[in-house]
């Protein structure tokens, strides 16, 4: 069964590297949580790469817009997601940063009320 996409794109992540801090960009796919997968973030070096770094939105504890020292790539906003583990600085096309955060927070915290219709 071939699990369907909420949202994809493009988003840049800020790296840590030798020499200070690096912004790579990657293709995000954002899944919903289904029967057989959890809700997850995928970043894929490229569209038919099979290395891919997994965000899963069950360990999500806010995802927000970042302040203005963030210093994004040239026209991307960039935005928090804060997981248990790690802090993630992501950057998305400056049109696109709210789409991103309100999908992830749809996923990660899910409304009980919306559970009962």
């Amino acid at each position: 069964m071939e699990e369907v996409a909420v949202k994809q794109g493009f988003l840049h992540l800020q790296q840590q590297q030798t020499f200070g801090k690096k912004w790579r960009r990657f293709v995000a796919v954002l899944y919903g949580e289904s029967g057989c997968s959890l809700a997850r973030l995928e970043l894929q070096d490229g569209p038919e790469k099979t290395r891919k770094k997994v965000i899963r939105l069950s360990d999500c504890l806010r995802a927000a817009e970042a302040g203005g020292e963030a210093g994004s790539p040239r026209d991307t906003s960039a935005f928090i997601l804060e997981t248990k583990e790690r802090l993630y600085l992501l950057a998305a096309p400056a049109a696109e940063r709210q789409d991103w955060i309100q999908a992830i927070c749809l996923l990660a915290f899910p409304s009980p009320a919306r559970n009962l219709l």
